[in-house]
Protein backbone atom coordinates (compact mmCIF):
# COMPACT_ATOMS: atom_id res chain seq x y z
CA UNK A 1 0.00 0.00 0.00
CA UNK A 2 2.85 2.40 0.84
CA UNK A 3 4.38 1.85 -2.61
CA UNK A 4 1.05 2.62 -4.26
CA UNK A 5 0.68 5.84 -2.25
CA UNK A 6 4.25 6.87 -3.05
CA UNK A 7 3.72 6.34 -6.78
CA UNK A 8 0.43 8.26 -6.62
CA UNK A 9 2.09 11.20 -4.90
CA UNK A 10 5.00 11.20 -7.35
CA UNK A 11 2.60 11.10 -10.25
CA UNK A 12 0.72 14.10 -8.97
CA UNK A 13 3.79 16.08 -7.89
CA UNK A 14 3.85 18.31 -11.01
CA UNK A 15 0.23 19.27 -10.25
CA UNK A 16 1.09 20.10 -6.62
CA UNK A 17 4.07 22.20 -7.71
CA UNK A 18 1.95 24.07 -10.27
CA UNK A 19 -0.73 24.77 -7.65
CA UNK A 20 1.91 26.02 -5.22
CA UNK A 21 3.31 28.37 -7.84
CA UNK A 22 -0.18 29.70 -8.56
CA UNK A 23 -0.84 30.31 -4.85
CA UNK A 24 2.49 32.07 -4.32
CA UNK A 25 1.97 34.18 -7.44
CA UNK A 26 -1.49 35.15 -6.22
CA UNK A 27 -0.11 36.16 -2.83
CA UNK A 28 2.59 38.26 -4.52
CA UNK A 29 0.03 40.00 -6.72
CA UNK A 30 -2.20 40.70 -3.72
CA UNK A 31 0.75 42.25 -1.97
CA UNK A 32 1.45 44.44 -4.99
CA UNK A 33 -2.19 45.57 -5.08
CA UNK A 34 -2.33 46.22 -1.33
CA UNK A 35 0.87 48.30 -1.35
CA UNK A 36 1.31 50.08 -4.69
CA UNK A 37 4.93 50.81 -5.48
CA UNK A 38 4.40 53.96 -7.51
CA UNK A 39 2.80 55.92 -4.69
CA UNK A 40 -0.50 56.25 -6.54
CA UNK A 41 -3.86 54.86 -5.49
CA UNK A 42 -5.37 55.35 -8.94
CA UNK A 43 -4.47 51.79 -9.95
CA UNK A 44 -6.75 50.29 -7.32
CA UNK A 45 -9.53 52.88 -6.99
CA UNK A 46 -11.35 55.06 -9.48
CA UNK A 47 -13.61 57.93 -8.51
CA UNK A 48 -17.18 56.86 -9.39
CA UNK A 49 -17.99 60.32 -10.72
CA UNK A 50 -21.20 62.27 -10.47
CA UNK A 51 -22.13 63.57 -7.05
CA UNK A 52 -20.77 60.51 -5.20
CA UNK A 53 -18.47 61.37 -2.30
CA UNK A 54 -15.26 59.31 -2.55
CA UNK A 55 -13.77 58.85 0.91
CA UNK A 56 -10.29 57.53 1.68
CA UNK A 57 -10.62 56.21 5.22
CA UNK A 58 -7.83 54.99 7.48
CA UNK A 59 -7.97 51.42 8.70
CA UNK A 60 -7.84 51.57 12.49
CA UNK A 61 -10.01 50.33 15.39
CA UNK A 62 -11.52 53.78 15.80
CA UNK A 63 -11.95 54.84 12.19
CA UNK A 64 -12.69 51.79 9.99
CA UNK A 65 -12.35 48.13 10.92
CA UNK A 66 -13.97 44.74 10.48
CA UNK A 67 -15.93 42.96 13.18
CA UNK A 68 -16.66 39.58 11.64
CA UNK A 69 -18.40 40.38 8.34
CA UNK A 70 -19.44 43.85 9.48
CA UNK A 71 -17.60 47.13 8.93
CA UNK A 72 -17.44 49.26 12.07
CA UNK A 73 -15.74 52.47 13.15
CA UNK A 74 -16.63 55.84 14.62
CA UNK A 75 -15.79 57.87 11.51
CA UNK A 76 -17.23 55.27 9.15
CA UNK A 77 -20.59 55.18 10.93
CA UNK A 78 -20.64 58.95 11.32
CA UNK A 79 -20.11 59.58 7.61
CA UNK A 80 -22.59 56.90 6.56
CA UNK A 81 -25.28 58.29 8.83
CA UNK A 82 -24.73 61.90 7.74
CA UNK A 83 -24.71 60.98 4.05
CA UNK A 84 -27.86 58.88 4.46
CA UNK A 85 -29.62 61.76 6.22
CA UNK A 86 -28.80 64.13 3.35
CA UNK A 87 -29.22 61.71 0.43
CA UNK A 88 -25.53 61.87 -0.41
CA UNK A 89 -24.10 58.86 -2.33
CA UNK A 90 -20.79 57.78 -0.76
CA UNK A 91 -18.10 55.16 -1.37
CA UNK A 92 -15.23 54.22 0.94
CA UNK A 93 -11.67 53.18 0.13
CA UNK A 94 -9.81 51.95 3.24
CA UNK A 95 -6.09 52.66 3.44
CA UNK A 96 -3.17 52.32 5.85
CA UNK A 97 -0.26 54.48 4.57
CA UNK A 98 -1.41 58.10 4.75
CA UNK A 99 0.75 59.13 1.78
CA UNK A 100 -1.44 57.14 -0.65
CA UNK A 101 -4.61 58.86 0.55
CA UNK A 102 -3.07 62.33 0.33
CA UNK A 103 -1.75 61.62 -3.16
CA UNK A 104 -5.23 60.45 -4.16
CA UNK A 105 -6.71 63.65 -2.75
CA UNK A 106 -4.34 65.73 -4.86
CA UNK A 107 -5.13 63.60 -7.95
CA UNK A 108 -8.90 64.04 -7.42
CA UNK A 109 -9.20 60.28 -6.89
CA UNK A 110 -10.68 61.08 -3.46
CA UNK A 111 -12.79 63.99 -2.24
CA UNK A 112 -12.23 63.45 1.48
CA UNK A 113 -9.49 61.88 3.61
CA UNK A 114 -10.54 60.55 7.01
CA UNK A 115 -7.79 59.61 9.46
CA UNK A 116 -6.57 60.32 12.98
CA UNK A 117 -5.38 63.80 12.04
CA UNK A 118 -5.12 66.65 14.56
CA UNK A 119 -5.84 70.09 13.16
CA UNK A 120 -2.24 71.33 13.34
CA UNK A 121 -1.04 74.51 11.62
CA UNK A 122 0.80 72.40 9.03
CA UNK A 123 -2.38 70.51 8.13
CA UNK A 124 -4.43 73.71 7.95
CA UNK A 125 -1.80 75.30 5.70
CA UNK A 126 -1.93 72.57 3.08
CA UNK A 127 -5.53 71.30 3.22
CA UNK A 128 -9.05 72.32 3.95
CA UNK A 129 -9.92 71.04 7.43
CA UNK A 130 -13.41 70.36 8.67
CA UNK A 131 -15.13 71.25 11.89
CA UNK A 132 -13.64 69.18 14.74
CA UNK A 133 -15.18 65.71 14.76
CA UNK A 134 -13.85 64.91 18.25
CA UNK A 135 -10.84 65.67 20.45
CA UNK A 136 -7.92 63.35 21.08
CA UNK A 137 -4.32 63.38 22.26
CA UNK A 138 -1.18 61.35 21.61
CA UNK A 139 0.13 58.81 24.14
CA UNK A 140 3.18 56.58 24.41
CA UNK A 141 2.59 52.85 24.00
CA UNK A 142 5.12 50.64 25.81
CA UNK A 143 5.13 47.24 27.46
CA UNK A 144 3.92 47.34 31.07
CA UNK A 145 5.23 43.92 32.10
CA UNK A 146 8.94 44.61 31.68
CA UNK A 147 11.12 42.81 34.23
CA UNK A 148 13.07 46.02 34.83
CA UNK A 149 10.63 48.65 36.08
CA UNK A 150 13.32 51.32 35.71
CA UNK A 151 13.12 50.81 31.93
CA UNK A 152 9.59 52.21 31.91
CA UNK A 153 9.31 55.71 30.46
CA UNK A 154 7.42 57.89 32.91
CA UNK A 155 8.02 61.39 31.48
CA UNK A 156 8.73 62.85 28.06
CA UNK A 157 12.32 63.81 28.98
CA UNK A 158 13.17 60.11 29.05
CA UNK A 159 12.45 59.86 25.34
CA UNK A 160 15.86 61.44 24.64
CA UNK A 161 18.05 58.98 22.79
CA UNK A 162 15.23 56.42 22.51
CA UNK A 163 13.80 54.79 19.41
CA UNK A 164 10.17 55.84 19.02
CA UNK A 165 7.86 54.68 16.22
CA UNK A 166 5.02 56.66 14.65
CA UNK A 167 2.67 55.99 11.75
CA UNK A 168 4.18 57.07 8.44
CA UNK A 169 3.26 60.64 7.55
CA UNK A 170 1.91 61.31 11.05
CA UNK A 171 1.87 64.90 12.30
CA UNK A 172 3.23 63.50 15.58
CA UNK A 173 6.72 63.70 14.09
CA UNK A 174 6.79 67.47 14.63
CA UNK A 175 5.67 66.99 18.24
CA UNK A 176 8.52 64.56 18.92
CA UNK A 177 11.00 66.84 17.18
CA UNK A 178 9.84 69.67 19.43
CA UNK A 179 10.36 67.49 22.53
CA UNK A 180 13.85 66.59 21.28
CA UNK A 181 14.70 70.27 20.83
CA UNK A 182 13.52 71.00 24.36
CA UNK A 183 15.73 68.25 25.83
CA UNK A 184 18.74 69.03 23.67
CA UNK A 185 19.02 65.35 22.65
CA UNK A 186 17.76 63.54 19.59
CA UNK A 187 14.79 61.20 19.64
CA UNK A 188 15.22 58.42 17.08
CA UNK A 189 11.94 58.67 15.19
CA UNK A 190 11.07 55.62 13.09
CA UNK A 191 8.22 54.93 10.66
CA UNK A 192 7.34 52.56 7.86
CA UNK A 193 4.63 53.00 5.19
CA UNK A 194 3.46 49.45 5.92
CA UNK A 195 2.76 50.10 9.62
CA UNK A 196 -0.49 51.70 10.76
CA UNK A 197 -0.95 53.14 14.25
CA UNK A 198 -2.85 50.03 15.31
CA UNK A 199 -0.11 47.71 14.02
CA UNK A 200 2.55 49.73 15.84
CA UNK A 201 0.72 49.17 19.12
CA UNK A 202 0.53 45.43 18.46
CA UNK A 203 4.23 45.34 17.55
CA UNK A 204 5.07 46.97 20.89
CA UNK A 205 3.03 44.33 22.68
CA UNK A 206 4.89 41.61 20.77
CA UNK A 207 8.28 43.12 21.64
CA UNK A 208 9.14 43.83 17.98
CA UNK A 209 9.61 47.57 18.57
CA UNK A 210 10.40 49.33 21.86
CA UNK A 211 7.61 51.94 21.93
CA UNK A 212 5.27 53.96 19.73
CA UNK A 213 3.31 57.20 19.88
CA UNK A 214 -0.29 56.96 18.64
CA UNK A 215 -3.64 58.60 19.35
CA UNK A 216 -5.19 57.78 22.71
CA UNK A 217 -8.54 56.61 21.32
CA UNK A 218 -6.78 53.93 19.25
CA UNK A 219 -4.46 53.11 22.16
CA UNK A 220 -7.40 52.59 24.55
CA UNK A 221 -9.00 50.07 22.21
CA UNK A 222 -5.69 48.24 21.88
CA UNK A 223 -5.34 48.23 25.66
CA UNK A 224 -8.65 46.39 25.98
CA UNK A 225 -7.24 43.59 23.81
CA UNK A 226 -3.65 43.73 25.09
CA UNK A 227 -3.69 44.58 28.83
CA UNK A 228 0.08 44.17 29.09
CA UNK A 229 0.74 47.47 27.29
CA UNK A 230 1.00 50.79 29.09
CA UNK A 231 -0.61 53.91 27.59
CA UNK A 232 -0.50 56.21 30.61
CA UNK A 233 2.03 58.79 29.38
CA UNK A 234 0.50 61.61 27.29
CA UNK A 235 2.76 63.06 24.61
CA UNK A 236 0.56 65.95 23.51
CA UNK A 237 -2.28 68.06 24.79
CA UNK A 238 -5.80 67.31 23.59
CA UNK A 239 -6.21 68.34 19.96
CA UNK A 240 -9.15 68.68 17.61
CA UNK A 241 -9.40 65.77 15.16
CA UNK A 242 -10.63 66.76 11.72
CA UNK A 243 -11.14 65.41 8.21
CA UNK A 244 -9.42 67.00 5.23
CA UNK A 245 -10.40 68.03 1.71
CA UNK A 246 -8.39 69.62 -1.10
CA UNK A 247 -7.39 73.16 -0.41
CA UNK A 248 -9.86 75.43 -2.20
CA UNK A 249 -12.73 72.92 -2.24
CA UNK A 250 -14.86 75.33 -0.23
CA UNK A 251 -18.20 73.97 -1.43
CA UNK A 252 -17.55 70.50 -0.02
CA UNK A 253 -15.90 71.89 3.10
CA UNK A 254 -18.85 74.16 3.92
CA UNK A 255 -21.31 71.33 3.34
CA UNK A 256 -19.41 68.93 5.61
CA UNK A 257 -19.01 71.56 8.33
CA UNK A 258 -22.75 72.20 8.33
CA UNK A 259 -23.50 68.46 8.56
CA UNK A 260 -20.97 67.87 11.34
CA UNK A 261 -22.30 70.75 13.45
CA UNK A 262 -25.87 69.48 13.06
CA UNK A 263 -24.95 65.88 13.77
CA UNK A 264 -22.91 66.66 16.91
CA UNK A 265 -26.08 68.05 18.49
CA UNK A 266 -27.96 64.78 18.11
CA UNK A 267 -28.34 61.74 20.40
CA UNK A 268 -26.93 59.62 17.54
CA UNK A 269 -23.56 61.40 17.85
CA UNK A 270 -23.48 60.88 21.63
CA UNK A 271 -24.28 57.21 21.04
CA UNK A 272 -21.25 56.86 18.74
CA UNK A 273 -19.02 58.62 21.27
CA UNK A 274 -20.17 56.28 24.03
CA UNK A 275 -19.78 53.25 21.74
CA UNK A 276 -16.23 53.94 20.58
CA UNK A 277 -14.58 56.31 23.05
CA UNK A 278 -15.82 55.58 26.55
Amino acid sequence: MNNVNTKLIKGRMPVYVALLILVLSGMWMLGRCSHPQNGSVAARFTHPGGDTLAVAIEMSPLTYAYSGDTVVGFDYELIRQMCAAHGQPVVFQPFAPLEYALKGLEDHTFDLVVANLPATSAIRKNYGTTEAVFTDRAVLVQRADTADSSAMITNTRQLAGREVWIADGSTLRSRLEHLAAESGEDIIIKSNPEYSAELLGIMVQQGKIPCAVINETVARQLKSDYPDIDISLPISFSQFQTWIVRRGDDSLLNKLNSWIKQYKATPAYRHLVNKYMQ
